[in-house]
């Protein structure tokens, strides 16, 4: 070839090249969308149909108190994000709903709107996974992991509640991709760009929740990966100028926090003061859920048990592969953010003696990772050896469309999904009921409380704040609630008591042991196929029991003084003998 030839396929190289990047631009962010829209499709459906729970509740009183200017000392355990996010939702969703009134345009109640929130960043959270996992495999494997994200039934069912751990993840997984932008940029400039955006995005996941740990968890994959040899030169990285943005970014939006007695209220969590109930009932038996238990509280076993039996079966397939590979192909920096961000993240999630379905949220983008780095690998392999297009379809049928399958046909309940491994539908809301059914189904008892509770009723639930939102939207301002786990409570004739399996606690025990088999009259609430509510009118005057029962109620009529049990502020050392004998299974009827 002569030199005037070889220049010019040079110039031609040279002159096509921006045009080849910006074609794979496009097509990466064509990419992103569509998951994005899948994701929030999945998780706009019906999502306003169950009611709010009590977490919720709390949310809700917030935005009450925001719109009246109240700020300080509003639900200050938790960060304003969410509930600014979830103000100006509800407000955009009255005007919305005013407006498609009157065009017959589709409307979404309020419970819906305050969700709305999440389920905008649970949708883009997919978007964003999938251009980080670009950052480190193929377009097949980066679409992968965002379709897995996408129509997980779990991610999906966590995006519909209006909690603290959604707006964490998309916010820590913006701010992960912006680090590592600035890792792999070629210009000075730029990576200070990409650094000042990523320190944004670790600001506003702070004013999320207050979780520390994520930074440094991503701080740890990429001190791995520079002695690995995986940066391209040394970090052009200023912490001072990285962690005052963080700080800065966090203070405006999250002003509340230097209050003092904002902070006073954190320490106050913290410390578990104020807490009225405790106990979690996993597999049908109760455990203390205090952090500080560790081993002793909720079983170390119960995120791997969640992600087991909530996973799909093609996608918990190609996960386990993955992860396979990554702690076999430690030389990459998909492997350093799986072990840093997915493995001891997991790790410390399992060792904590508090556990909850939510706080496994964070952990799935990293396990979907692992996911679509096996698929990459194995898309690789196929285009290698050149198989038949007959394989590539089937192998893609199974992996993609089984998942969206089952998912529809568990809609809208995504909270109650279990694979074959969990029993499926026949094992609904056996292991982790108390976040997978919560309280659905408070909208339905409320109503009706309302229609036959006489005048100046009194109520006991295990979930007054939601409870008190129902009966005062349906007009019966003048029925008493009272939380059913407090210990002052005594049942008096004519009180209608409400047992939620999903609300069981070590301090409300005696009245599933008192009531379940008493006789009394009682009005069965379900949700789907499962039974959520039992509505009993109590009278100790006519009980069908046996001794030991008419005992139990009995003392559920003594003093206060007399009802002092170790279940209130427990003894921890001889908790363990407590919770062996406390076997309740919830069957679904």
């Amino acid at each position: 070839m002569s030199t005037k030839a070889l220049a010019l396929e040079m110039e031609e190289s040279v002159l096509n090249e921006p045009q080849d990047r910006s074609w794979r631009w496009h097509r990466d962010a064509a990419i992103a969308l569509l998951l994005a829209v899948l994701a929030f499709a999945v998780r706009l459906n019906h999502v306003d149909f169950n009611s709010l729970s009590e977490d919720e509740s709390a949310k809700w009183a917030a935005v009450q108190e925001y719109r009246h200017g109240h700020f300080v000392g509003v639900n200050s355990e938790h960060p304003m994000v969410l509930k600014v996010l979830a103000w100006g939702c509800l407000a955009a969703g009255e005007r919305w709903n005013r407006l498609a009134s009157l065009h017959s345009w589709p409307t979404m109640s309020p419970e819906g709107w305050l969700r709305f929130p999440n389920v905008l960043l649970g949708a883009a959270t997919a978007a964003i996974l999938f251009l980080f996992c670009r950052r480190m495999m193929g377009v097949v494997g980066a679409f992968a992991a965002g379709f897995f994200w996408a129509v997980s039934p779990l991610a999906v069912a966590l995006n519909r509640l209006a909690k603290e751990e959604t707006p964490l993840t998309f916010f820590t997984l913006l701010a992960c991709y912006f680090y590592c932008r600035a890792q792999q940029a070629d210009l000075d400039e730029s990576a200070r760009r990409w650094y000042d955006l990523s320190a944004i995005g670790f600001g506003l996941a702070f004013a999320s929740q207050y979780i520390l740990h994520l930074l440094g968890l991503n701080a740890l994959a990429w001190l791995v990966a520079g002695k690995m040899g995986l940066t391209r030169k040394a970090s052009r990285f200023s912490y001072r100028r990285f962690f005052l943005v963080i700080l800065l970014t966090f203070i405006l939006v999250n002003p509340v926090v230097l209050f003092p007695s904002n902070f006073s209220a954190i320490l106050h969590w913290l410390h578990h003061d104020g807490i009225t109930h405790s106990g979690y009932d996993f597999d049908g038996r109760l455990y203390l859920n205090f952090p500080s238990r560790l081993f002793a509280g909720v079983p170390w076993t119960f995120y791997f048990w969640l992600i087991l039996i909530k996973t799909p079966i093609p996608i918990l397939v190609v996960v386990i592969v993955g992860i396979i590979m990554l702690l076999r192909q430690r030389r990459t920096l998909a492997s350093c953010f799986f072990v840093a961000l997915g493995v001891l993240q997991l790790a410390g999630l399992s060792v904590s003696g508090a556990k909850w379905m939510r706080y496994s949220l964070p952990v799935l983008p990293f396990l979907f990772l692992a996911g679509g780095y096996a698929v990459q690998a194995t898309w690789d392999r196929v285009m290698e050896k050149k198989m038949l297009l007959a394989f590539v379809a089937v192998a893609s049928a199974t992996l993609f469309a089984l998942p969206l399958l089952e998912l529809s046909a568990w809609s809208p309940y995504y909270s109650f999904y279990l694979n074959s491994i969990g029993g499926g539908q026949k094992n609904i809301a056996r292991y982790f009921g108390q976040d997978e059914v919560s309280e659905f189904d408070t909208r339905e008892v409320a109503q009706q409380v309302c229609s036959s509770a006489d005048a100046g009723a009194r109520l006991a639930t295990a979930r007054p704040m939601t409870m008190t939102y129902y009966i005062e939207n349906c007009g019966r301002t003048d029925i008493e609630i009272v939380p059913l786990y407090n210990r002052h409570y005594q049942p008096r004739a004519g009180d209608m008591i409400i047992l939620e399996p999903s609300r069981r606690f070590f301090e409300t025990q005696k009245f599933f042991n008192a009531l379940g088999r008493s006789g009394m009259s009682r009005f069965e609430v379900r949700v789907g196929p499962v039974l959520a509510s039992t509505i009993y009118l109590f009278d100790s005057s006519k009980p069908k029991t046996t001794g030991q029962e008419q005992g139990t109620l009995t003392q559920l009529r003594k003093s206060p003084s007399e009802l002092e049990t170790k279940i209130h502020k427990p003894e921890f050392g001889n908790m363990n003998s407590i919770v062996a004998c406390l076997r309740f299974p919830w069957r679904s009827k």
